[in-house]
């Protein structure tokens, strides 16, 4: 019998930084009263088989970002410890902010976004859709979930290439612009409603 009780050990931080977060609920409801109000198609801007995609305005976006600052700089301050380099100070300039009225049949292909960071917040998660999820009986992804894809799948799973996210009302995920990902639609006759944006480092010339 081998004389090893104990194992001690360490690992390596591999692939992108993702953050989930809650956001309080007086941001979320003022994003669903607003969003309901603006009219500012962005369609010609995304990737998403939806109809339903609204610009904020100007207004409501830098309220929203400045309501938020300490969220993104959070999600910084993390990056650089997961990835294990130097905290330096960094710009960041909001892109835009827009809505999503998700609705069955809806869905986003796999893409990515501009800028340097991008996110996702759901502001309503009908209980409909959590139920469709919990009944589908297939192997891919659930109806209505987030998914995140890194690199290519592999067999054996020596490797970690896919995460799924199960959207709940006042959730939040801040990720690299970069990072495909994409949501599988859904058959509940629901809306669900969700924000995202962009955001750039703007004084690159300042990190190494």
């Amino acid at each position: 019998m081998s004389k090893i009780k104990k194992v001690n050990y360490t690992y390596m931080n591999w692939g992108p930084f993702v953050m989930k977060t809650k956001v309080p609920e007086y941001i979320i409801n003022k994003l669903k009263v607003d969003g309901k109000k603006t009219k500012t198609s962005y369609n010609y801007s995304l990737a998403g088989h939806l109809k339903n995609q609204f610009l904020y305005n100007n207004d409501i976006q830098k309220w929203f970002y400045d309501e938020t600052q300490p969220i993104f700089q959070a999600y910084r301050d993390g990056h650089c410890k997961y990835h294990g380099i130097e905290k330096l100070d960094v710009e960041l300039q909001a892109d835009d902010l827009w809505v999503n009225f998700m609705k069955a049949g809806d869905f986003n292909p796999m893409h990515i976004h501009g800028a340097d960071y991008s996110f996702v917040l759901f502001v309503d998660v009908p209980k409909a859709l959590q139920k469709e999820q919990k009944e589908f009986e297939g192997t891919s992804a659930k109806p209505g979930t987030l998914m995140f894809e890194y690199t290519q799948q592999a067999r054996p799973r020596y490797a970690t290439t896919g995460m799924v996210a199960y959207p709940e009302p006042g959730d939040m995920y801040i990720f690299p612009a970069l990072l495909q990902h994409w949501v599988a639609p859904f058959k509940s006759k629901v809306t669900r409603i969700s924000v995202s944006g962009n955001l750039r480092i703007v004084n690159w010339d300042k990190l190494p």
